[in-house]
């Protein structure tokens, strides 16, 4: 089903050209090329005008609307795919079926490519694209809730007036595998709300056997709060000892998963030493995914400088893993002044783990990927004191 995220409601607006950007000025004149010909020609004008640096591009239908955007650090490498012989099923193939006309902007430098593609597609929203548009996102919260008796359960956004949250991170399976999981470690109720609660240590009119509501109370995987076989401490205590987990502040349950597994293989009870793998994978990919987004709110507070063509090199400013600034790097006395004004305004509160919003976790997640991918790029960035001083320095002489 092609296309099925076109907009639905009012006409998606005409491509007129991708517009200015924050990332960068003096952008490159838009080149475009028709593609409504034999693909071997097509190759053949392609391989005569089009660049092979960095950018991103836009593919066009018959009525003018942008279709998909894309980025490669080889232009014309990358759009040769699309007109090549190949699976008629590939990603490539279905676009070009419906495009008329490619449309490129050389970009100096792939990470701004990849900023520039990002930003495309928030301004364009075009049907064939999926990621980074924010309403299709597969990104969400993990939240405590507020009932009496409060679980874990993965959220698009986090609800009004929840316990906790953490996050944002990417909702696949895997994730909601492992918040289930998270409930099960700590006996920590999954049913639905409107199943009543009864602590053992809450007063009843009459003394009454109450049966668990599931078969995971039976099995001791839960504390059972809705057939009183646990008072409020208790179940409170468990909350605790799994926020505790969340936080990062202990990890002493994957230890004794993983000691409980090892058990199990030595008695050669393999059915339960996979149960406790699976536990451990689990939990283990959910801690990853929080300590990362914890590592790059302490971590990511510096000046990225990349070399532009032509020009001065543009100092990204990355505050909390997220591009908050871009400005060139200064030369007149008056501009050094300027961007260390803004370089102590962005860095000023650096330090305080503030929760990565909702709307710029794609532009995070592609910062962290950058410099995960090109450890090499770490080597040249400026701490924001190196930064600062460097302006105050120059300034001054």
């Amino acid at each position: 089903m092609d296309g099925v995220l076109w907009q639905i409601g009012s006409p998606p607006e005409l491509f007129t050209g991708f517009g200015p950007s924050a990332y960068f000025s003096g952008q490159s004149a838009l080149e475009t090329l028709e593609v409504a010909l034999e693909h071997r020609e097509v190759r053949r004008r392609l391989r005569a005008v089009c660049p092979t640096s960095p950018g991103v591009y836009g593919m066009l239908d018959g009525a003018g609307q942008l279709i998909y955007v894309g980025v490669s650090a080889k232009l014309c490498d990358r759009l040769l795919t699309y007109f090549t012989t190949g699976d008629d099923g590939a990603k490539e193939r279905r676009i070009a079926k419906h495009a008329r006309q490619v449309v490129w902007e050389p970009v100096d430098h792939e990470f701004t490519a990849q900023l520039r593609e990002l930003e495309l597609v928030r301004r364009w929203r075009p049907r064939f694209n999926r990621r980074g548009r924010l309403e299709s996102d597969r990104c969400g919260y993990i939240c405590l809730t507020t009932d009496e008796a409060p679980r874990f359960h993965a959220a698009r956004r986090p609800p009004r007036g929840a316990r906790r949250s953490w996050g944002p991170v990417r909702t696949s399976r895997t994730l909601l595998a492992a918040i289930d999981r998270l409930n099960h470690v700590f006996q920590l109720r999954d049913c639905s709300r409107n199943v009543p609660v009864r602590f053992a240590d809450q007063r009843m009119l009459f003394e009454q056997d109450w049966p668990a509501g599931c078969l995971r109370g039976s099995l001791a995987s839960c504390s059972a709060p809705c057939a009183a076989e646990c008072s409020r401490p208790e179940y409170y205590h468990q909350v605790e000892r799994a926020v505790a987990f969340l936080d990062g502040k202990d990890r002493q349950v994957l230890e004794r998963i993983e000691s409980a597994m090892r058990e199990a293989s030595e008695r050669r009870d393999f059915e339960r030493a996979i149960g406790h793998r699976d536990a451990l994978q689990e939990l283990t990919y959910l801690s990853d995914q929080l300590q990362l987004l914890r590592d790059i709110a302490r971590d990511f507070w510096f000046v990225y400088p990349i070399r532009s063509a032509g020009s001065s090199n543009l100092w990204n400013l990355i505050a909390g893993g997220d591009v908050v600034a871009v400005a060139p790097e200064p030369a007149a006395k008056s501009e050094r002044k300027a961007l260390g004004a803004l370089l102590e305004q962005t860095f000023m509160e650096r330090g305080r783990q503030a929760p990565i919003p909702f709307e710029k976790f794609d532009r995070v997640r592609l910062v962290a990927s950058w410099f995960r991918q090109r450890p090499e790029e770490r080597q040249k960035i400026l701490s924001p004191e190196d930064a600062i001083a460097r302006c105050r320095t120059r300034a001054r002489s």
